[in-house]
């Protein structure tokens, strides 16, 4: 479907000032065929070229993955407008015209560029110091600070602290993504582009033709595409290659298995904790790291992560001791 521009005039002028400090003209067959839209949430757009009552339901799924339900939107054709919210957009019913669907900014800016703006306003010469100062070592205690915050609002199951929490830690990604702007390293579109890539690279049974048969399957191709990625870039190979050496020990246990895990079978213990119950001359610090690694598998293969399960025993223990 082409864009009739002489014919999205009369529509424009019929939004007036709503429009008048710019518009995103989408087709609206383009935004239906995304999984999640790809536009500016904090600037009005116009969707176009929509005709019969099956794009309803199909843009409804989509915006909702932006906008609220109370969202108002407005259904244009010539000379006639008809206001409705977002949460009824899958009902609506328009026959054989042509519309367009009008659909305004988010009532406070909530795409990422609007944080990137605000920290590179921050990090500008008449910013803050304060953040002027930060660089990407100084910021690494505040990472993991947030990234601990974060986990912890996930084990509480408050969604609130969670959107919180998330905040906090795009705030540190966007500040790390604005000291390599300023450093000319690399920008925030190399950052996105580069995990898009990955993602449609590593899922070829998603956005290719490969056919998988579960999960299994998955992890080996997983595995195998990053063996022929790390080959092409001239990189020494390891089964737990990536695994960062400082995650916690629990994690970094349940991270090795899970590794493992996908190349080949492995060997859960039936009751780690036996050999330090049978020990005859006391425990020695290597008989205790092997029975949590041991408990570490026999957690996992009972679908139990033994580092939240600590983690929770820890918070549960905390409160006993401060009541």
């Amino acid at each position: 479907m082409s864009l009739d521009y002489a014919g999205l005039l009369p529509v424009l002028q019929q939004l007036g000032c709503r429009v008048a400090g710019g518009c995103q003209i989408i087709m609206g067959e383009s935004v239906m065929r995304q999984h999640y839209p790809r536009l500016d949430p904090d600037q009005p757009a116009l969707l176009v070229g929509l005709r019969g009552d099956a794009w309803a339901h199909r843009l409804a799924e989509a915006l909702l993955k932006v906008y609220s339900p109370e969202h108002e939107l407005l259904i244009v054709s010539a000379g006639r407008e008809e206001s409705l919210a977002l949460g009824t957009l899958a009902g609506a019913k328009n026959g054989s015209d042509e519309i367009c669907l009008y659909v305004p900014p988010l009532p406070s800016p909530g795409a990422f560029s609007a944080l990137q703006d605000v920290v590179a306003r921050l990090r500008a010469p008449d910013g803050c110091p304060w953040d002027r100062e930060l660089t990407w070592a100084g910021m690494r205690p505040f990472l993991l600070e947030e990234t601990y915050e974060l986990l912890a609002a996930l084990d509480s199951g408050d969604a609130n602290k969670v959107a919180e929490e998330q905040g906090d830690l795009f705030l540190q990604l966007a500040l790390q993504a604005e000291i390599a702007i300023e450093d000319g390293k690399f920008r925030s579109g190399d950052v996105l582009a580069g995990i898009v890539s990955k993602l449609i690279r590593r899922h070829p049974h998603v956005f290719g033709d490969v056919v998988v048969s579960g999960t299994e399957e998955v992890l080996a191709n997983w595995e195998a595409i990053k063996r022929t990625e790390r080959a092409e870039r001239g990189v020494k190979s390891s089964p737990l290659a990536g695994i960062p050496a400082g995650l916690p020990s629990l994690a970094q246990t349940a991270a090795y298995l899970d590794r493992v895990a996908r190349l080949r079978e492995i060997e859960t213990p039936d009751a780690p904790w036996n050999e330090l119950a049978s020990a005859p001359s006391g425990v020695s610090a290597a008989m205790l790291g092997r029975a949590l690694f041991g408990l570490v598998a026999w957690a996992r293969a009972r679908g139990i992560d033994a580092e939240s399960a600590l983690r929770q025993t820890n918070a549960e223990y905390a409160a006993e001791i401060s009541d």
